[in-house]
């Protein structure tokens, strides 16, 4: 009887822990919930709570869902961001928003920053860094949300405006965060823990082997067609080997 009790005590211990998850490289990405502090009121429990993200990519783009707690519609404000190092020029201080939000990567600095609102019926802009200052590229070519008991926010982008490629790794976090020009990350996707106590204090998204807080990775991958393919002629070459050995 022990045995099957030792399981189940791991089994639930084991979801509990991927419940509260937070850096990780495969999607969905997933966040605690409730992990904004008291000090910004009625935004900690509502649609600045982000709850998890999930991520896919095709041959030529990428998207990211975003969802969170509570009804955008109901509240209609919070501005909603990613910032993203994919191994470019990027920058350690700062971003496109000049908001204090960083970004360190173990492939370098943010070179990519996705900004959104969801008031005024919503808007986003993809803005890319060359080292020395940001530039806006103009509106994602998809950018939806849909409100509900909880929300889900659509971002999509070519890989080419991210500078990705099929089996590129890159790095990111997303960000819920107020109005104010000045305002930080009153919740980020990869920490599963309070970010920041107040409005304009400093965030910065690290990995935790480097002692950081919490950054998530993806990696490009080939739209299932090519996977099949791939092992099509995986398989194909297999029974070719295992033909040639059987006729010597």
């Amino acid at each position: 009887m022990k045995k099957p009790l030792l399981l189940t005590l791991v089994t639930a211990a084991l979801a509990v822990s991927s419940s509260f998850a937070a850096e990780g490289t495969t999607s969905p990405y997933t966040d605690a919930v409730d992990d904004i502090d008291a000090e910004f009121g009625s935004a900690a429990d509502g649609t600045l709570n982000i709850l998890g993200m999930e991520v896919s990519n095709n041959s030529t783009d990428i998207t990211f869902t975003l969802s969170v707690n509570g009804n955008i519609s109901s509240t209609d404000w919070g501005n909603f961001m990613i910032g993203l190092a994919t191994g470019g020029t990027g920058t350690t201080t700062g971003n496109a928003w000049a908001r204090p939000i960083n970004l360190s990567s173990p492939i370098g600095g943010m070179d990519y920053w996705v900004g959104s609102w969801v008031n005024s019926g919503g808007g986003s802009q993809l803005w890319s860094f060359d080292g020395a200052s940001w530039t806006n590229t103009g509106a994602l070519p998809g950018y939806s949300f849909s409100p509900g008991a909880t929300s889900s926010i659509t971002y999509t982008a070519t890989l080419a405006s991210l500078g990705l490629a099929v089996n590129d790794v890159f790095y990111f976090d997303a960000y819920s965060s107020g109005g104010g020009g000045g305002d930080s990350a009153v919740d980020a996707l990869a920490n599963p823990n309070v970010s920041v106590t107040q409005w304009g204090q400093t965030y910065t998204s690290s990995t935790t082997g480097s002692g950081g807080v919490g950054l998530n990775s993806y990696q490009v991958v080939p739209e299932p067609s090519t996977y099949a393919l791939l092992t099509l002629g995986a398989l194909g070459v297999a029974g070719y080997a295992a033909g040639r050995r059987a006729r010597k």
